[in-house]
């Protein structure tokens, strides 16, 4: 077993997750030392045993497939270089402290029981710990998997996502969360654990051995994702989740990432159609706005206003055509996306609240020919092709999703003028970031200058907005460590 403090200096750990660019295997670095330190000084005689578990958790860009997964469309994704760093190990006493780096966000600690745990300190982000906590307890115990209970843990964690940036920092805080919990406690290695996953996952429709992902991996993706929406996954029953109803592709990317691949996939469950290669003379810039895509109670309506749009185009839909579908993908089956698009706007046009929902199933068929026709151009090489239709996902998203704010459109156009081959905002909307995809050559010149022309316009973000490369990073690693 390897030792902790060896780990932290050995520069190959990092490029194995992150690539080879020296300023994000400097800021890696710097975040894992910051947790070890805090971790040495905070909990050093209060846990059990010599070992720790060391994991990290990235976050994800939404390159194409905008508010499609969870009406079962594509997606193509890739696995971001900010990330979480966790330290976790078993109590020594009864209580689970969860202890942020940033002292500003404060810190979570409850004490788990067989079912409900109970609350003692928030922090930010606290309901994320309590959600996973819950949903684990109770599905292990409709189970009578009662010996698999996991124990209090002690655990340091820092992240570099921003938050509301709309690179799933919410959806990688749970998965943090849930691999504090399972990797201490051996979930992740328990035969019978692994069994109960992979069981509920046939049950929940997956196709194991998709995309020669491990078939665990594949159905844990896809669990962690009902944490988070609150789904029933199989047998495995849900609850309230955190309040967005949300599909799986942040949850996909994070679990399932593989360095330098983006990842091609559909949902409704969960299935991997192909990795891909980016162009190797070509980035993708991220530029976050510094306008929060927050979820708090009226960003959660806003979001959460999409998917019951488009829950309620489904429902026109199969009265018009005397169908019983669950899912906008289902319809007009053998038609091209193009097609479909038009025969939808067409039917629900004149229906009660006809132009709401005729826009949304509009907008989900359009941006699925959008990622198909990308996926070609990106495997023929035609990055030009590949820039024009990401600026044309932007248009959709911008007219009849209307979650795109004033900052990312601005982003977008001035990626645009400065010599992106495409740009878009991704994610939920109502905030959050751009990414643009450049020539590799001209990558420090761009985003200075990009940055510097937002900075002009915007003032009033400049201690928040970010603007970084992102890498096509591994997904959720985890090891334990000898620390004492």
């Amino acid at each position: 077993m390897k030792n902790l403090f060896e780990r932290i200096m050995d520069p190959a750990f990092y490029t194995m997750l992150f690539g080879d660019n020296a300023r994000i295997l400097r800021a890696k670095k710097d975040m894992l030392e910051s947790v070890c330190k805090l971790f040495s000084e905070r909990f050093s005689r209060s846990i059990e045993g010599k070992d720790v578990c060391l994991i990290c958790v990235p976050n994800r860009v939404e390159l194409l497939g905008k508010h499609t997964d969870y009406q079962g469309g594509e997606t193509l994704l890739l696995t971001g270089p900010k990330n979480f760093f966790a330290l976790s190990a078993p109590a020594a006493d009864r209580t689970t402290e969860l202890v942020n780096v940033n002292t500003e966000y404060g810190s979570t600690s409850l004490k788990l029981r067989s079912r409900e745990p109970e609350m003692l300190t928030e922090g930010e982000g606290s309901n994320y710990a309590y959600t996973v906590a819950k949903r684990l307890l109770n599905n292990i115990s409709d189970a009578g998997l009662s010996r698999l209970f996991p124990g209090d843990v002690k655990s340091v964690f820092y992240g570099d996502i921003p938050f509301g940036g709309g690179t799933s920092g919410s959806s990688a805080k749970l998965i943090s969360d849930f691999f504090i919990l399972a990797s201490v406690n051996n979930l992740l290695s328990d035969d019978e654990f692994v069994s109960l996953v992979i069981e509920n996952g046939k049950k929940a429709g997956l196709k194991m051995g998709s995309g020669g992902v491990n078939d665990f991996s594949l159905a844990l993706s896809m669990y962690l994702a009902h944490h988070e929406n609150g789904f029933d996954f199989g047998d495995l029953k849900g609850d309230r989740g955190v309040g967005t109803f949300g599909g799986s592709e942040d949850h996909t990317a994070i679990v399932l990432g593989e360095r330098n691949s983006l990842l091609y996939c559909r949902y409704c469950p969960t299935e991997i159609i192909k990795k891909i290669k980016m162009p190797e003379d070509h980035l993708v810039v991220v530029g976050y706005s510094g306008k929060k895509a927050e979820k708090t109670k009226e960003a959660k309506l806003k979001y959460n206003r999409l998917s019951e749009e488009a829950a309620a185009a489904v429902k026109q839909l199969n009265k018009i055509n005397r169908t019983g579908f669950d899912l906008l993908r289902d319809f007009f089956q053998g038609q091209p996306p193009g097609e479909k698009a038009d025969l939808a706007y067409e039917q629900l046009s004149g229906a009660k609240d006809g132009l709401r929902l005729a826009q949304r199933a509009y907008q989900f068929f359009r941006e699925t020919e959008v990622t198909e026709q990308a996926v070609s151009a990106l495997a023929d090489r035609n990055i030009s092709a590949f820039g024009k239709l990401i600026n044309a996902s932007h248009y959709l998203s911008k007219k009849y999703l209307r979650n795109i704010v004033a900052e990312v459109d601005w982003l977008q156009q001035s990626a645009n003028e400065l010599g992106a081959l495409g740009a878009t905002g991704f994610g939920a909307g109502f905030g959050g970031s751009c990414y643009a995809v450049i020539p590799e050559n001209q990558c420090d010149g761009f985003i200075l200058k990009w940055k510097e022309d937002y900075f002009k316009k915007y003032p009033q973000y400049r201690d928040a907005a970010g603007f970084d490369v992102y890498t096509a990073c591994g997904g959720v690693y985890w090891e334990r460590l000898r620390f004492k």
